[in-house]
C-alpha cells in the first residue's frame, strides 16, 4: 500500500490541489493513506486533513516527511509538497514501476526546465537525498536517505500557486 506524506507550509488551496489529485488513487485503492506535515499549524490546513481522512502532523523543519513517515501505513511513501500536482496516470506509472523494478526509489519530476533543471542539479550533488516527488520505501524515509538513486518515471508533476 502505498501513503503519500505531504509537507505544508503554504496555503490550503495549494494542499486542496494535490488532493484533487490523489482522491482517485484512493478510490482505485492505489493509495491507502495520507500523512498531512504541517509546518505551520494552521487550522485550515488541519480541517482539510480531516475532511479528506488524512492523518495531521504539526512539525516545522526538515524532520517533516521522518515524522509523516512514522505515521504512515504503507511500505512505500509517496513524498509530496503541497502543491505538487502529479499528471494524468500518474498512478500507473508508479504502479507499473513498483511491479518492474520494486526495489527502487522513483521519482516524479517536475514539468518544465526550470524544475527539471534542479532536479538534475540535486541529483547531481546529492542523489541519495529525499525530496518531493520521489516514492521511496518506508525505510529509506526513515532512516533519513535513499539506498539507491531513483528512477525517473515518464509522468510528471507541476506546482499549484500557494
Amino acid at each position: 500500500m502505498l501513503t503519500a506524506v505531504i509537507r505544508v507550509d503554504g496555503s490550503a488551496e495549494a494542499l486542496a490541489a494535490t488532493f484533487s489529485v490523489l482522491i482517485p488513487a484512493v478510490a482505485d485503492g492505489f493509495l491507502g493513506h495520507a500523512v498531512v506535515v504541517d509546518a505551520v499549524g494552521r487550522a485550515d490546513i488541519e480541517r482539510l486533513a480531516d475532511a479528506t481522512g488524512a492523518s495531521y502532523l504539526r512539525c516545522g523543519g526538515a524532520e517533516g516527511w521522518h515524522l509523516g513517515a512514522a505515521q504512515a501505513r504503507g511500505d512505500w511513501l509517496f513524498l509530496l509538497e503541497s502543491g505538487d500536482v502529479p499528471q494524468l496516470h500518474w498512478a500507473q506509472a508508479v504502479e507499473r514501476h513498483l511491479m518492474m523494478a520494486p526495489d527502487t526509489p522513483a521519482l516524479i519530476p517536475l514539468r518544465g526546465v526550470a524544475g527539471s533543471l534542479r532536479e538534475r542539479a540535486a541529483i547531481s550533488f546529492g542523489p541519495r537525498r529525499l525530496r518531493p516527488g520521489l516514492v521511496v520505501p518506508k525505510g529509506h524515509v526513515l532512516a533519513g536517505r535513499l539506498g539507491a538513486a531513483p528512477r525517473r518515471l515518464t509522468v510528471r508533476r507541476e506546482r499549484a500557486g500557494g
